[in-house]
């Protein structure tokens, strides 16, 4: 598993997938995380030869993202799952129009039949046991709930996925955390708050849900019960802190430098956070 990093934009191979599933953007000059999420999953898949018609995928907490038609043009059957039309991304990514017309969320045509949208909650997959060879989540998890529903979520990749199966994992993770964005400081800071607005809620960290390495052991790869094909890789270049993204409780993007490119790291109240992949498989 790995840190998104600046550096990463100069693999051939990684900028091929990127302009193949964005071609209307030129992946250098728009360097984003979120982006480079898409490419990761996609070249893992490819590496560990699942991008055949031989192959149902399973995706979690999917929204409306490219790469569900993306792999709906190569494997043999994908289906997408989400609270689509509730949750905090109602409207959004996981607007319930894409259950009901997954083709206008299109950004290009796909073999309509491979693709199955399905309303489902990732901490309950209405699936049996050993169902699919390739489970995979991008930006999800972490805005499942604390860390006992996230790992609920994680025993369902685990549960549905067949042995020998992959999984391909990507949340958000902490590259620097200030001293006070820490759980015990949170629950201190609401319980001395004198204002309402400061009781409803983790004020200091609302607007991110951001996790520690230990956090990503503990919630997800251990429940998982799948295995980490490589070990963890922290390292992020200087390249990466030369514009980091302040990211406001709004969520608004404020950029240090003053471009919006590169976005891969963010501040947020003084911690450093930027997307993660994990590479899993399920003993066969």
């Amino acid at each position: 598993m790995k840190l998104c990093d600046v550096t990463d934009f100069e693999d051939p191979e990684l900028l091929d997938v990127v302009r193949d599933l964005l071609p209307e953007r030129d992946p250098v000059a728009h360097a984003e995380r979120k982006v480079w999420e898409f490419a990761m999953c996609v070249l893992y898949l490819r590496e560990a030869g699942r991008l055949d018609e031989r192959t149902e995928a399973l995706a979690v907490g999917a929204g409306d993202e490219r790469i569900l038609f993306w792999l709906a043009n190569r494997v043999g059957r994908v289906v997408a799952t989400d609270i689509y039309g509730t949750g905090r991304f109602s409207g959004v990514e996981a607007d319930r129009s894409m259950l009901e017309d997954p083709a206008a969320h299109a950004p290009y045509p796909y073999r309509e039949d491979h693709l199955e949208v399905r309303w489902m909650d990732g901490r309950e997959l209405d699936f049996p046991d050993e169902s699919f060879d390739v489970v995979f989540s991008l930006s999800s998890l972490e805005h499942f709930g604390d860390g006992r529903q996230v790992a609920r979520a994680a025993r369902e990749i685990g549960r549905v996925l067949r042995p020998g199966g992959h999984a391909f994992i990507a949340t958000e993770c902490y590259v620097r955390r200030h001293p006070l964005d820490r759980r015990a400081v949170h629950v201190a800071l609401r319980a001395l708050a004198l204002t309402p607005w400061r009781r409803r809620g983790a004020w200091w960290r609302a607007g991110a849900d951001v996790f520690t390495w230990d956090e990503i052991e503990r919630a997800i790869v251990r429940p998982s019960g799948l295995r980490l094909v490589q070990p963890f890789d922290s390292h992020v270049s200087p390249a990466s802190w030369a514009n980091p993204i302040d990211l406001r409780p709004d969520g608004g993007l404020v950029p240090r430098s003053g471009s919006m490119w590169p976005q891969v790291l963010m501040r947020f109240r003084g911690s450093f956070f930027t997307s993660v992949a994990l590479a899993l498989e399920k003993p066969g």
